[in-house]
């Protein structure tokens, strides 16, 4: 199979535009600001509509526009969300609620299936890391450790 590449926006209108539709849209994962639970290249995540919102969900925001992000929401306050990546010890995006384009519903891993809505570690994960905060930069280092470590025994499994 073939791999294109296309800059995000473009090609996140055009999957906002697929969920506004009522469809569900998979993408694969791009960049490290939700490891450890989503690994860059590795998941392949499914967006589907905003049926409603709640602390721990993994959003899709056009936090300004033209500007897309995924992270988790940290907090929602008279229709102000504020969001941050798992992988992230700083650094937070503020928007409007109105700027929520698609929910995560579904992540896939190593060819397993998670939905979000039924799966009970996920939600164990989405409830407990966020109060994690303080001592996530330690977790993080420790997590970046043992992956960097694997690195070259992933890179053999590839070729």
């Amino acid at each position: 199979m073939q791999r294109i590449s296309v800059e995000n926006n473009i090609f996140l209108p055009q999957v906002v535009q697929l969920i506004k539709e009522g469809h569900k849209a998979t993408i694969i994962a791009r960049g490290n600001s939700m490891r450890p639970f989503i690994e860059d290249g590795r998941d392949k995540l499914v967006f589907g509509k905003v049926d409603s919102l709640a602390v721990g969900d993994v959003i899709l925001a056009e936090v300004t526009e033209g500007h897309f992000v995924c992270h988790r929401i940290e907090k929602l306050e008279h229709g102000v969300v504020t969001m941050r990546g798992d992988g992230n010890v700083q650094g937070t995006e503020v928007f409007p609620e109105a700027n929520v384009r698609a929910k995560l519903v579904q992540v896939v891993r190593k060819g397993k299936t998670y939905t979000l809505a039924t799966s009970k570690i996920w939600k164990c994960y989405s409830a407990v890391w966020p109060k994690l905060l303080p001592v996530r930069r330690y977790l993080l280092a420790l997590y970046r450790l043992l992956w960097l470590h694997q690195l070259p025994e992933r890179w053999k499994r590839r070729q």
